[in-house]
């Protein structure tokens, strides 16, 4: 009895994370990508119709669990935490750090392609994306702070820039450098508390 097409599509995928890994996506062979799954190149073709839509299949996943978190920097998510200045609302950052970091290690090879074996393919401006979008949010965010009375002071759209790509930059360093998950963790909340009692006092919210 043959396998079943779920079995195929999985040699497939599992063949072609290989070979991204090793040669990036540029440099990668849909050929040989077949030959490892054991399957020809027109069995792999009605999976997956190009060398694009393969490497998405492989980390589409990562991206929108990383999008929904930095999207939890948006107003809608922040008016329903505890105040800003609250002990609360930085733990829960905090966790919100943590669970991506957790997540990041339990699929560090596909952030190992997301980061650096990406170029030429639809996700090969991912980091820039995500920084921008999450920049975004904050700079909409802290203005509705400002807005509602519940920040004194407004920040800069080029320091919130900063701030934001400097934190999700933060998260690239640990697969480019390979660094251990223990370490990492210990790297992550130090910065998130560095950014938040950091952007509080340039709002001019005092802390408690």
């Amino acid at each position: 009895m043959g396998e079943s097409a779920a079995e195929t599509k999985a040699k497939i995928i599992e063949s072609a994370k290989k070979e991204f890994l090793e040669k990036g996506f540029m440099g990668a062979n849909l050929r040989t990508i077949a030959t490892n799954a054991g399957v020809t190149t027109g069995a792999m073709y009605r999976h997956f119709k190009d060398k694009d839509a393969l490497f998405c299949a492989l980390v589409d996943e990562a991206i929108e669990v990383t999008t929904k978190t930095v999207m939890m920097a948006d107003v809608n998510t922040h008016s329903q935490f505890a105040p800003p200045a609250s002990q609360e609302h930085h733990e829960e950052e905090q966790k919100a750090v943590k669970d991506l970091l957790d997540y990041l290690y339990a699929n560090f090879d596909t952030f190992v392609l997301l980061f650096t074996k990406a170029a030429g393919s639809t996700h090969e401006n991912f980091l820039n994306e995500i920084c921008d979008l999450y920049t975004k949010n904050c700079e909409t965010t802290f203005n509705w702070m400002y807005e509602q009375k519940i920040a004194p002071k407004q920040i800069d759209s080029m320091t919130v820039h900063f701030i934001a790509s400097t934190l999700i930059n933060a998260f690239a360093e640990i697969v480019f450098h390979k660094i251990n998950r223990k370490e990492a963790l210990q790297y992550i909340e130090n910065m998130t508390e560095f950014f938040h009692f950091g952007t509080l006092h340039m709002m001019g919210i005092a802390c408690e």
